[in-house]
């Protein structure tokens, strides 16, 4: 319950935090965030004593540079990237079809838990809900650049590829040890890939030089580390070993009501209906997931206790 917590409110209230301070060099800053949670986990799980001889292997760093790589530099640095290209509202419809991805690469990459009808019936709510909520937003947008469409389902696939690759054996034994090594590496790639990014747009280090962040985005880049990857990026992977992907895969749809919630709040933005109805459906998408799984797990055990 507090894992789903994690990735349900607290990755939600993210969103404005990382665009504020993607300001100054998204790659540089999701890099070095990434960087600064590994080695804090890392560092918490050695004075713990989780680590084990064999999790430094060089299958272990393969498979953590692997899931970092594909969760931070595509799906992370996709979704930066994107965002400077077509609207955001079309941004956030097209992050609902990681759920669809990743689902289906479960499903073919660990036969073992096919996903019932009941399941892919959750989803299309939940996916249904957010193209609800956005519905006006894209009456708005003149133009829709092809490039950043196609980010965006690079980043969508690569963000469920690196999540459904996480469940896979080689890695290292506690889910602590290879959270930290994933961040380690994924920030490490996005470090080395703001190099040619700067490059060809010099808005990586020209962009810190020109506009250095404040103490406020310090403050910022902080929440991040603690809340964001320590608290929100570790549940998720520790429910990835634990839970079904389509079960997990519902904090897609539950995050956007958190940031609508939270503008609600803190910035008086209104709710209409059409926020209700799309709450509606996503929020009951996450419950046929959830009452699936809950009636699998009865089905399961209902022999157990006849015997």
């Amino acid at each position: 319950m507090l894992a789903f917590a994690a990735i349900y409110l607290i990755w939600g209230s993210t969103y404005l935090v990382i665009k504020l301070v993607s300001q100054h060099g998204a790659f540089v800053m999701a890099g070095t965030r990434f960087i600064a949670a590994g080695a804090i986990l890392l560092l918490l799980a050695r004075w713990r004593g989780f680590i084990r001889p064999g999790d430094f292997s060089r299958r272990s760093w393969t498979n953590a540079a692997i899931v970092g790589a594909c969760l931070m530099l595509l799906g992370n640095g996709g979704v930066a990237i994107a965002t400077k290209t077509i609207d955001s509202g079309i941004v956030a419809l097209m992050t609902a079809m990681t759920p669809l991805w990743l689902v289906g690469l479960d499903n073919m990459m660990h036969r073992t838990h096919r996903s019932s009808r009941v399941v892919w019936v959750g989803i299309v709510m939940g996916v249904a809900g957010v193209a609800v909520l956005k519905w006006g937003d894209l009456g708005s947008t003149t133009a829709v650049s092809s490039i950043g469409v196609v980010v965006m389902v690079i980043a969508t696939l690569g963000w469920a590829l690196g999540s459904v690759w996480s469940k896979r054996a080689g890695g290292a034994h506690s889910p602590v040890v290879a959270t930290a090594m994933q961040m380690l590496a994924g920030g490490a790639v996005l470090m080395l890939a703001s190099v040619p990014k700067e490059l060809f747009w010099q808005d990586e280090w020209t962009l810190i030089q020109s506009h250095p962040p404040t103490v406020t985005v310090w403050f910022e880049w902080l929440y991040l580390v603690v809340f964001g990857s320590l608290c929100g990026f570790t549940a998720y992977i520790w429910l990835l070993r634990n839970q079904p992907a389509a079960r997990v895969a519902t904090y897609a749809y539950v995050n956007p009501l958190v940031a609508i919630f939270l503008g609600w709040v803190l910035l008086s933005e209104p709710i209409g209906l059409r926020t209700l109805y799309a709450a509606a459906l996503m929020l009951g998408g996450v419950g046929v997931i959830q009452l699936a799984k809950a009636q699998k797990t009865l089905f399961m055990k209902t022999p157990l206790a006849a015997e």
